[in-house]
């Protein structure tokens, strides 16, 4: 079981007050927020019913896969599916483990990873024997597709847990409703780090994400040391981000889908960030990296 978290509040009025008034200007000075909203469709980037018939051929494949449409995400000319993957063992589980991806359509190696993890679930579903999975491989089709990191109607959804504008975000709230789990991971990249790093929601065990960054290191890729957002930046590759803020990011309308997790499904929620401008496997090696160390650090 995760232990219980540290929240860390401050007990000072006048320091919270402060804290709260930094997160703000955190808020935004985040990447992210609205775009204006397109106008029509741009040249696709990527194939979303290849996409899907990797994830179809996975599932047939296993009896103890299942593939659920949870929503249909709509614009004038575009259509596609949101799919939850559901991986029950034979035995009942004694954890269960949530992951999405592509919440932003232009960091595409997080959608890479979930489907090589349903594949591999395919094939070697003896590694969880108690453990069940659910995935949604991508969060922002449109996005995907087109390699935005928006969706059509220029909305980071990924700032959108909060008031739920986007018919994407309302669909992933719905899924979520009444649902918990052990441990949630939120897969992204980030076009201007140089290494990787973790965000780390509200949770005093600080072991598995220290352990992540140490092997990613050991495997000789570079570890972020300068994300800075106002109060918030890297300590050798963890950004720790603490509940007050996730309170705060709500109140403003900004909330983030990985705060939204921790407010509602999960008191162990991380976001795994690799360095868009490395090679594509190098990155997936340390998606990859990263998934299978917290669902054993978590499961076992």
């Amino acid at each position: 079981m995760c232990p219980r978290p540290v929240n860390g509040c401050p007990k000072k009025p006048i320091i919270l007050l402060l804290l709260f008034v930094f997160f703000g200007f955190y808020i935004y000075a985040c990447a992210g927020g609205h775009h204006k909203p397109f106008t029509a469709n741009p040249a696709p980037q990527r194939d979303i019913s290849a996409y899907d018939k990797r994830l179809q051929l996975a599932v047939l494949s296993s009896r103890q896969l299942s593939m659920e449409k949870i929503g249909q995400v709509d614009y004038p000319g575009f259509q596609a599916p949101l799919w939850r993957i559901t991986f029950k063992p034979d035995q009942p589980a004694a954890y269960k483990v949530f992951i999405n991806a592509a919440i932003h359509g232009n960091e595409p190696s997080g959608a890479e990873c979930a489907v090589r993890f349903v594949e591999w679930l395919a094939k070697s579903p003896q590694q969880y024997m108690d453990t069940a999975f659910d995935i949604i491989p991508i969060v922002n089709p449109w996005g995907w597709v087109h390699n935005i990191r928006f969706n059509r109607d220029g909305t980071d959804i990924n700032r959108d847990f909060a008031t739920f504008k986007s018919q994407e975000a309302r669909i992933v709230k719905k899924t979520m409703q009444n649902a918990a789990y052990h441990l949630m991971l939120d897969l992204h990249e980030d076009p201007s780090a140089d290494g990787f790093y973790l965000y780390r929601y509200a949770l005093g065990d600080k072991a598995a994400g220290e352990k992540i960054v140490a092997r990613v290191a050991q495997m000789g890729y570079p570890v972020e040391q300068n994300v800075n957002m106002v109060i918030l930046k890297t300590d050798n590759g963890i950004i720790d981000a603490p509940m007050p803020g996730i309170w705060y990011m709500r109140l403003t309308g900004q909330l983030a889908i990985a705060n939204y997790y921790r407010l509602n499904n999960s008191k162990c929620v991380f976001t795994i960030e690799s360095p868009l401008r490395l090679l594509w496997e190098d990155r997936l090696i340390m998606q990859q990296t990263a998934v299978d160390m917290f669902v054993d650090y978590y499961t076992k």
